[in-house]
C-alpha cells in the first residue's frame, strides 16, 4: 500500500484544501477595489444660511454628518490628498471621504469651518475670485486665514461663467484661458499661491476646458454630477454628491458615504452638451461587481427613462434615453445597481447640458 505524500488522492486533497483556503482569504473584486481606491466626495455651498435653502445645509445637520464620520472611523482627506493617492496608485483607507465647498461664501467661514476644526477634519474650498470681498463672500484675509487653519484652496474660476456657451472650440478656449489667468493672478497676488485644483462653474465642462487645465499644470477638476471617485476615474471629471437643499440630510449623507463606483468601460457620447433632446446614452459597464438583473435608471431622480440591456460574459451594455424632453439647463441620467454581494449599491451619473437654455 502506498501511503502519505506518495498517494495521489492525498496530493489532490491537499491541493483542493489549499485552493479553498486561498479563495476564502481573497477579497471579492468589489471589496478589493474599494479598499485600494474608492473615495466618496461631497460638495457644499452655504452653511446655516436659511435665505438660500436650495444650496444650504443647516449647521446642526452638518455637525451630525461630521459626528457620523468620527463615530464610524472614516478617513477625511482634502481633494489634493485624494487626487495624489489616485495618481500615485496608493492604497486608500477604507471609508475615505472628501469634503469640498464651492464659491467661498462667508457662511462657511462663520459656521462651517469651526465645526470642521472641532472634529479635526480638513476640507477643500474652491474660490470664485470675482466675488471675493463682496457681501456674503469671504475676503482675501479670511481666505488666507482659512488656508493657514488647514483648509485647502482651489480655483472655482474668476467670473463663474457659462463657458460652454461660447461658440467654437477656439472661442471657448480663449475665453476660458483668459478667465483662468485672471483668477490665477489674483491668487498669486493675495495668497502667494497658485491652486492646482479646479471646480467647474455649474459643473459644466468639456474636453476643451479639460485640456486647458492640464496644460496649465492643474491636477484635477471637479464637476457637480454624483458618483464615486476611484482608480479608473477621469481626474478632470471628478463626481461629487451634493449636500444642499433636500439632499442635505444625515440619512442621505450616510447612504452616499457607502456608495461604490460603477466601473464604466465605454460611453457614447463622451461629451455632456446635448446634441438631441432627449439625448441617448450608450454605456458599457463591467458586470463583475454589479447585480445586472437589478439595474435601475433615473432622469433627474425620477424613474422616467427607457433602458435597453444587453449582457455579455463580463459586461453589460445599456442604451438609456429619457421618456420626455429635458427642459432644464442641466439634467442627469443616473444608473444604479446593487453590488453582487448584496452589501451595497453602485452608482454612475452622466450630466447633460442644454446650452440653448440660458440662466442669465
Amino acid at each position: 500500500m502506498v501511503r502519505g505524500r506518495h498517494n495521489p488522492c492525498y496530493v489532490i486533497a491537499a491541493y483542493v484544501l489549499a485552493m479553498l483556503l486561498l479563495l476564502s482569504a481573497t477579497p471579492s473584486p468589489l471589496k478589493a477595489a474599494n479598499q485600494k481606491s474608492q473615495i466618496v466626495c461631497f460638495v457644499y455651498h452655504r452653511f446655516g444660511d436659511e435665505r438660500y435653502p436650495s444650496t444650504n445645509i443647516r449647521t446642526e445637520v452638518f455637525r451630525e454628518q461630521l459626528a457620523y464620520l468620527k463615530q464610524n472611523n472614516f478617513t477625511v482627506w482634502t481633494m489634493g490628498m485624494a487626487v495624489n493617492a489616485i495618481r500615485n496608485g496608493d492604497v486608500v483607507p477604507p471609508r475615505t471621504v472628501v469634503l469640498t465647498i464651492d464659491d467661498g461664501y462667508r457662511s462657511f467661514y462663520e459656521n462651517g469651518m469651526p465645526l470642521l476644526e472641532e472634529f479635526g477634519y480638513p476640507a477643500t474650498l474652491y474660490i470664485t475670485t470675482a466675488n471675493v470681498g463682496n457681501p456674503d463672500f469671504l475676503n482675501w484675509q479670511q481666505i488666507l486665514e482659512s488656508q493657514q487653519r488647514g483648509i485647502e484652496i482651489g480655483n472655482h474660476s474668476h467670473s463663474h461663467g457659462h463657458f460652454l456657451d461660447a461658440g467654437s472650440d477656439e472661442e471657448r478656449k480663449s475665453l476660458f484661458i483668459s478667465d483662468l489667468v485672471t483668477a490665477q493672478t489674483l491668487f498669486n497676488e493675495h495668497l502667494d499661491y497658485t491652486p492646482v485644483l479646479y471646480s467647474y462653474p455649474y459643473g459644466e465642462y468639456d474636453d476643451v476646458l479639460e485640456a486647458v487645465l492640464e496644460e496649465a499644470a492643474y491636477i484635477s477638476a471637479t464637476a457637480q454630477y454624483s458618483g464615486v471617485l476611484f482608480k479608473e476615474s477621469n481626474l478632470f471629471e471628478i463626481p461629487r454628491f451634493p449636500m444642499g437643499g433636500p439632499f442635505a440630510t444625515l440619512k442621505g449623507f450616510i447612504q452616499k458615504s457607502q456608495m461604490h463606483p460603477m466601473q464604466v468601460i465605454n460611453k457614447e457620447p463622451e461629451g455632456v452638451v446635448m446634441q438631441q433632446n432627449p439625448p441617448m446614452m450608450v454605456i458599457t459597464l463591467n458586470s463583475n461587481c454589479i447585480d445586472a438583473e437589478n439595474l435601475q435608471c433615473f432622469v433627474d431622480g425620477n424613474r422616467n427613462c427607457i433602458m435597453e440591456l444587453q449582457e455579455g460574459p463580463d459586461f453589460v451594455r445599456l442604451k438609456v434615453i429619457s421618456r420626455d424632453m429635458l427642459y432644464g439647463r442641466r439634467s442627469l441620467y443616473t444608473i444604479t445597481a446593487p453590488s453582487k454581494d448584496g452589501k451595497g449599491w453602485c452608482w454612475y451619473s452622466h450630466v447633460w447640458v442644454n446650452t440653448e437654455v440660458s440662466e442669465e
